[in-house]
């Protein structure tokens, strides 16, 4: 008889079949008037389609295998054999397809410039000719939404000036299959590893801008930390260089003893009259301070035998 494990017993399910994802997303959507959202919202998939007739990849974005809005973004995917050419030649032909409508539509009507994030990721996605609701699920889809979201990738153009329209966050899979083995035709050094926390999803992506400007050039892509401070504390009272002891209205005999390299001890034997603040203080010696006077006799450390 079979064992079963759990309060029911699980059927296996075929995975879904691997699929390259692209996710763009707008920079300050919110922050447009509400009269411009639907011409920003219209404009996106024209975007990423001239951006790919740029980079050569017009046949690619035909064959999407599944495509929609987002209302500030877009998501798309494609055959995970497309996965490099989404970083590499789309990137920076994106940037450029930016650059060039933001310039248009600063010397026309001054609207505020577009610049996007954008997220690739690849996974087991759900995908068919039926074009359903449900395209595009997995926890890969999941992975790809947080990692547009993560910190490291939004400050990127919050850091730099409106030059840099493009801010790419790629993922630990996607660097592995693709940037590393060379098949994007790029120098891996261009992406910048960082730790990803974003809701329940932690791990770690790599950032890439194909045109960094403002502080981007000065202090990299990660945030400036805040320099450690290095000033010296103050001394201890009670270091090994010297002991203090305050005494106040002080009559009859004193003992002033200090230890010193560890095994000797020195100190100073005799009467203190006052009504003042009297600090001792110091390896070895007698001691005045103001109108006080400590009298007696030092000793002497005994020798060793």
């Amino acid at each position: 008889m079979a064992l079963e494990s759990g309060p029911a017993l699980r059927v296996p399910a075929e995975l879904p079949p691997y699929t390259a994802i692209l996710i763009v997303d707008v920079k300050d959507f919110s922050g447009i008037k509400g009269r411009d959202h639907a011409r920003v919202t219209e404009a996106i998939p024209g975007i990423l389609r001239q951006a790919f007739r740029r980079a050569g990849l017009a046949d690619h974005w035909d064959e999407a295998r599944f495509e929609f809005g987002t209302g500030d973004g877009y998501v798309a995917g494609f055959r995970p054999a497309v996965l490099p050419f989404l970083l590499n030649p789309f990137l920076p032909a994106l940037q450029e397809e930016l650059a060039y409508r933001n310039k248009v539509a600063m010397d026309t009507d001054q609207r505020q410039p577009i610049r996007m994030r954008v997220t690739v990721h690849v996974g087991p996605m759900t995908s068919s000719e039926a074009k359903a609701l449900s395209e595009g699920s997995g926890v890969a889809r999941i992975e790809a939404h947080r990692l547009i979201d993560a910190p490291p990738v939004r400050d990127l153009l919050t850091r730099s000036s409106p030059t840099t329209c493009v801010a790419a966050i790629v993922s630990a899979r996607v660097f592995a299959d693709a940037v590393q083995p060379g098949f994007t035709g790029e120098d891996p050094d261009l992406y910048v590893r960082a730790p990803v926390e974003v809701k329940s999803y932690e791990g770690t992506a790599y950032l890439r801008v194909p045109a960094p400007s403002g502080d981007l050039l000065v202090n990299g892509f990660h945030t400036a930390r805040p320099e450690t401070d290095t000033t010296a504390a103050p001394p201890d009272d009670t270091a090994k260089g010297g002991q203090v002891n305050r005494m106040r209205d002080v009559h009859g005999n004193v003992v002033q003893a200090h230890t010193y390299n560890e095994t000797n001890r020195q100190g100073g034997t005799g009467d203190i009259n006052g009504n003042g603040n009297i600090t001792l203080t110091g390896a070895q010696g007698t001691v005045h301070i103001g109108d006080h006077h400590f009298s007696g006799a030092r000793r002497r450390p005994k020798d060793k035998k």
